[in-house]
């Protein structure tokens, strides 16, 4: 229980919105607990009393003041339902959303080659459904289980009044049906509750794969096969659900069997009693009435633990994604860096596993502020790989990377990402408007900062013949506008972060030549005193750089 109590203790930031909860929660029960009782004891008191009058004589009895109470319990009961639910569900939005942040933070601290490693269908599970799958963790978990402790507690104690031998079969029998029997289920459900969020996992990640290579599968006549995956996987699902509520009905019944039980045994021995003169008819109104209201607050835990499995076993997948070790250090108290933007790089060496061949071999290469430098090499040769290097995306196996002068294992993420803007040959477009993609290069970006980076990119005239101009919407991944168009929004983009070191890879790959000689054209009047590190594998660009060097086998050769 380790993941969930990681995740219970974000409750302490909102603790003052979990004790409100709870006590509405408790107040709610006990209203409800003497709504019930209160009213079986009111009806049969009446009945009682009508029916022992001596014919043509009239009895005395308070009909108001028991009346006033049971509309009191009423309105409290409902206004404290609804404070409660507003209460418990504003807690859970908001560690859900704490959730998040932490989530994000996380990965944010692990190199690209550790997020790169997942599919993105996996992680996008765990951010979305496996976080709101914690959502039961307050509503559905910790309440009902605080709820069930005080009707335990509550129900023994007045029945104690009564009769102690009747107390404590009757809270044997609580125990038996909302907790023994409901955990005997919860450990045979644990297995196909924990598989099913596993196969729905494996399911989502296999829709968007098929979604997102959609063309590739239809060209090569491959989605039959990937339809027939996820139907064996649907099929699969169904099954595992089907496993959980049959054991969620048989837990039900066995519950509602020992209720029923719990019933019969105050009927029967509480008619003892008032035979025996131990009880009046209405003290056996009381108890059964209360008995009837405990098991009603009850009947939300044995879902409760049938979903502590579900629960538990997507807050382990959480935490299995999240605590990775980081592929960086994240120095944030370390001094600030120097203004220079030279880079320089030592005998730097680098593979992605043991059994591979150096990718980057001995690479030495000074690169002083302002330069401008191409890297040409075929595809695979490790051109992307030396700018995921720059970038610290990857660490180097051996050799020795500075960023004005201080070593890259000494500099913060977020202190060396201001000094890098990067354009490559697939620049994402995020499903929102051009302003907001732009945005993402300089979020405190003014109007005319942003309509400066439009023109500078070419994007002025295509931009202001749209109805909504910036606030166009672009599509997921772009879809929505052309190759050109979204090319120069990522360039746009670049241009308003401003960043004194451009990398560039590949950067006008796919772009018909006259569009590709106007981005050429653009970045040459923008870059006129920026460091420029340029990888291709085409001689297109090269008019931007003052060096050209080629990788042959892993090392650099200067052309």
């Amino acid at each position: 229980m380790k993941d969930l109590y990681f995740f219970i203790r974000l409750f302490q930031a909102h603790w003052l919105w979990a004790v409100t909860g709870l006590l509405l929660a408790l107040i709610v029960a006990l209203s409800g607990l003497s709504l019930l009782t209160l009213s079986g004891w009111f009806i049969t008191a009446s009945a009682l009393a009508g029916f022992m009058a001596p014919d043509g004589v009239a009895v005395s009895f308070n009909f108001m003041q028991p009346a006033a109470i049971i509309r009191a319990l009423a309105i409290l009961r409902t206004a404290g339902r609804y404070a409660e639910r507003i209460s418990t569900h504003e807690l859970t939005f908001r560690v859900l959303a704490d959730i998040r942040v932490w989530f994000f933070r996380q990965l944010i601290a692990q190199s690209q080659a550790q997020l790169a490693a997942l599919r993105s269908g996996d992680m996008l599970s765990r951010m979305t459904a496996d976080i709101d799958t914690l959502d039961a963790l307050y509503l559905r978990l910790i309440a009902p289980a605080a709820v069930a402790l005080f009707t335990l507690a509550s129900t023994s104690i007045l029945l104690f009044y009564f009769s102690a031998a009747l107390s404590m079969a009757v809270l044997l029998i609580m125990l038996l049906s909302s907790i023994i029997a409901p955990w005997f289920f919860f450990r045979q459900s644990l297995q196909p509750a924990e598989k099913t969020l596993l196969v729905t996992a494996e399911l989502r990640i296999k829709l968007i794969d098929m979604l997102q290579g959609l063309a590739e599968l239809i060209s090569y006549r491959a989605l039959m096969q990937f339809q027939q995956q996820a139907l064996v996987l649907s099929t699969e699902i169904i099954y595992r659900q089907k496993q959980s509520e049959r054991l969620a009905a048989l837990s039900l019944a066995v519950s509602s069997v020992l209720a029923q039980l719990a019933v019969l045994a105050v009927s029967v021995w509480g008619t003892v009693m008032v035979q025996t003169g131990k009880l009046s008819g209405t003290d056996l109104a009381i108890m059964f009435f209360l008995v009837l209201a405990a098991f009603e607050l009850l009947a939300p835990l044995p879902q409760a633990l049938l979903l502590l499995g579900k629960t538990r076993k997507a807050a382990q997948r959480i935490r299995a994604l999240a605590e990775r070790p980081a592929g960086t250090a994240t120095a944030c108290k370390r001094p600030k860096l120097a203004a220079s933007n030279a880079l320089q790089l030592e005998k730097v060496c680098f593979r992605y596993n043991n059994q591979s061949r150096w990718l980057l071999e001995s690479i030495t290469l000074t690169i002083p502020e302002g330069s401008k430098i191409a890297v040409i090499g075929p595809s695979g040769s490790g051109k992307t790989t030396l700018l995921q290097l720059l970038l610290r995306y990857e660490d180097a196996q051996a050799g020795y990377l500075s960023l004005a002068g201080r070593p890259y294992t000494s500099i913060p993420p977020e202190q060396l990402m201001t000094r890098f803007a990067v354009l490559s040959q697939r620049s994402h477009l995020f499903a929102a408007s051009i302003r907001d993609n732009l945005m993402l290069g300089n979020p405190d970006a003014s109007a005319t900062d942003l309509w400066l980076a439009v023109k500078t990119a070419g994007l002025e005239n295509y931009c202001r013949q749209l109805p909504e101009v910036l606030e166009t919407w672009v599509g997921e991944d772009g879809v929505r506008v052309s190759g050109g168009e979204a090319r120069r929004i990522a360039l746009a983009r670049v241009f308003l972060k401003n960043a004194p070191i451009l990398l560039l890879d590949e950067p006008t790959e796919g772009l018909d030549s006259e569009t590709e000689q106007e981005v050429i054209a653009a970045l040459k009047v923008f870059a006129k005193d920026k460091t420029i590190l340029l990888v291709t594998h085409r001689l297109t660009g090269l008019n931007l750089v003052d060096e050209v060097y080629s990788l042959e086998d892993g090392r650099l050769v200067l052309h």
